[in-house]
């Protein structure tokens, strides 16, 4: 199964980067994108072209309502979900009108909330809707694995034994299946891990990045950093 592509639309830089802390790959969304008002949101889906959007009601610029209506009109099968507060309740009612397929309300849900948003604007995209073959045997298992032994250091050579493949042709598969290369899933896994400690666990930072599957902690630093736009201290301390 290929990822699932979503943009993310909201003025309030800690609102987005909560939802950036999503384990996104995880589930097989990609977040392919971030905007601050609805004009913005807008250009980046004509460069993206996203599957999602995941936009707040209250912007500058433009507000959630206008976006949703040019987004259907633009692109019918692509489905909105709004993120509101409770003081938006009729904004998000005119939304559903609109086509938004449904909403969250700040500050009140869990990850399974936004999850199951999320699993249903995507049952209801086109190519959902036909019969697909199940993503590959040993890409799933590739997966599991690497969930497993996130900690440790392994590459292509061990997963593509494990999964009873040659290193080339899993390296092959595994782009053609997800999207994105072996070594970027990785990658985003761990980062995912350890956005996540970072937030909910008392763990230093170097521990984290042992933790994560980073050993080498400058290393770690750095990628984080170019992932998250912060380094993981400043990430730990921030409001987001």
């Amino acid at each position: 199964m290929k990822y699932t592509k979503v943009i993310i639309v909201d003025d309030e830089v800690p609102i987005r980067e909560n939802l950036r802390m999503f384990s996104w790959a995880s589930h097989n969304f990609e977040l392919v994108g971030e905007a601050r008002h609805g004009q913005e949101a807008l250009e980046l889906c004509r460069s993206k072209e996203p599957d999602i959007v995941v936009t707040d009601i209250v912007m500058p610029v433009m507000d959630g309502l206008k976006l949703t209506r040019q987004l259907k009109d633009w692109k019918p099968e692509l489905q909105v979900i709004l993120h509101t507060c409770h003081s938006d309740f009729n904004y998000a009612r005119e939304g559903l009108v609109l086509g938004a397929c449904d909403y969250l309300l700040k500050g009140t849900y869990r990850e399974q909330e936004l999850l199951a948003a999320l699993n249903k604007a995507r049952s209801l995209l086109p190519q959902q809707n036909q019969e697909e073959p199940d993503q590959r045997y040993e890409i799933r298992c590739a997966a599991e694995y690497v969930r497993e032994h996130l900690k440790e250091s392994f590459g292509i050579p061990e997963v593509a034994r494990h999964v009873g493949l040659s290193t080339s042709y899993f390296g092959m598969l595994f782009r053609s299946e997800t999207g994105e290369s072996f070594q970027d899933y990785v990658k985003r896994i761990r980062l995912e891990k350890a956005s996540y400690l970072l937030r909910h666990s008392p763990m230093k930072v170097y521990e984290v990045a042992s933790e994560s599957g980073f050993p080498n902690y400058r290393y770690f630093t750095d990628v984080f950093r170019q992932q998250f736009g912060k380094a993981p201290r400043q990430f730990r301390g921030s409001d987001g």
